[in-house]
């Protein structure tokens, strides 16, 4: 009697057990097919891996939603023995004890092929498992099916929540690069295309094909195209403020030429200063640019869209700073042998202070090279090399006399 009532006990244990587990199992079916995932899978044409995932996981589910069905009447079946008595007896232990642990459930059947068949062998094979392990196959066939609705519905909005902000940004940067190249030159006109056949190849992915997007991390993917598409943006900006700004770049050009030219007469009046007071200077007068510059200038709004004439001025701004490094090179060039005379004359004075302090001013090698350095540094055009020989022979001279008088 013990032992029924403890077999009894435990069966209706297990019943209530099963059937708040199927209680579970009918939330998680539902909430996997109200998951966008699913929803998404429902209502669009899956292609490539997403539409061989999906047919299988498609009759999985359906499969599930089967088992789980032989679930529910293994229980209704159940709750019904149980229901009979208020105790159960023993025939009604045995019915539980066939429904809830036996292996009383039919999953398959088989022919059994007549030449593997005896006489009096069953003419097929009956397969049947218990609730446990239909508890278990579902299980199973779950996993499988969340596993396709939830990596799509990942995968698909990983990739679009980005996608979306980019993809107006790209058509932002192709209605500016119409207006601003309409003859589509510049290498920016055809990097939008590109971006944009990209970016609209990842939404139809993710539309139609998300698996197909695994393995290719989503932050790396859209990283990867905003950068470009920064880069592209940036260009286009640059064209759309020069063009705001043009009129101001063309003053500044023409400003920067007339500077040029006021240079140009500098250099000019410092070239003939430096060939009046030196000698042999082999100065040159830089090539006057400024002519062609001027007609560059004039016709850097010439060429057809943005992109070109931003690239006219790039170059033109290029030249000029070119001529008026020349010229710049030339004025120091002209300016150095100046001072280079002036600095010589200002060490000779030093030197004669110096001689005079060692009383040696008089000495006849010194009055001669005094004399000759005046001549030098004074005629016109001097000859800068020699008086530089002769300063030079001077200071051993003031070297040699101020050595001997410490001795």
């Amino acid at each position: 009697m013990t032992d029924r009532r403890d077999s009894g006990n435990a069966l209706s244990t297990q019943l209530v057990h099963r059937a708040e587990a199927e209680g579970r199992m009918a939330t998680a079916l539902v909430e996997l097919e109200n998951h966008p995932g699913h929803r998404m899978l429902c209502t669009i044409t899956p292609t490539g891996r997403t539409a061989e995932r999906w047919a299988s996981a498609r009759d999985i589910l359906a499969g599930l939603w089967q088992d789980f069905g032989t679930y529910q009447a293994v229980v209704a079946a159940a709750r019904t023995v149980r229901a009979r008595r208020t105790r159960p007896g023993d025939r009604e232990l045995t019915e539980l004890r066939h429904l809830l642990v036996e292996p009383s459930i039919e999953v398959a059947r088989t022919a059994v092929a007549l030449p593997v068949r005896r006489l009096t062998g069953v003419a097929e094979h009956v397969e049947t498992i218990t609730l446990e392990q239909l508890s278990a196959r579902m299980d199973a066939a779950f996993e499988q099916v969340s596993e396709v609705v939830v990596s799509c519905d990942v995968l698909n909005q990983a990739f679009l929540a980005g996608l979306t902000p980019l993809a107006e940004r790209v058509h932002a940067a192709q209605e500016l690069a119409e207006g601003l190249d309409p003859e589509g030159v510049d290498p920016a006109r055809g990097a939008v295309t590109a971006l944009i056949a990209r970016i609209d190849d990842l939404r139809l992915a993710c539309a139609t094909d998300p698996l197909s997007l695994a393995g290719r991390p989503a932050a790396d993917v859209l990283a990867a195209l905003d950068t470009e598409v920064a880069a592209v943006s940036a260009r286009l900006a640059g064209l759309a403020a020069l063009r705001e700004d043009w009129n101001n770049q063309l003053a500044e050009l023409a400003a920067t030429l007339r500077e040029i030219d006021a240079l140009r007469r500098q250099e000019e009046q410092a070239r003939q200063r430096a060939q009046e007071l030196i000698a042999d200077t082999g100065l040159a007068a830089p090539p006057d640019r400024l002519p062609a510059l001027r007609s560059r200038l004039a016709a850097v709004a010439g060429p057809a869209g943005w992109p070109a004439r931003a690239t006219a001025l790039v170059e033109l701004r290029d030249a000029i700073d070119d001529a008026a490094g020349e010229i710049r090179a030339a004025h120091e060039r002209a300016t150095g042998l100046q001072d280079r005379r002036a600095e010589l004359c200002g060490r000779f004075e030093a030197y004669r202070a110096k001689a005079t302090r060692l009383g040696h001013a008089e000495h006849p090698d010194a009055l001669a090279l005094d004399d000759r350095i005046r001549q030098l540094l004074r005629t016109r055009p001097c000859d800068l090399a020699a008086a530089t020989r002769a300063l030079a022979a001077y200071q051993r001279l003031m070297q040699a006399a101020a050595g001997s008088r410490s001795a």
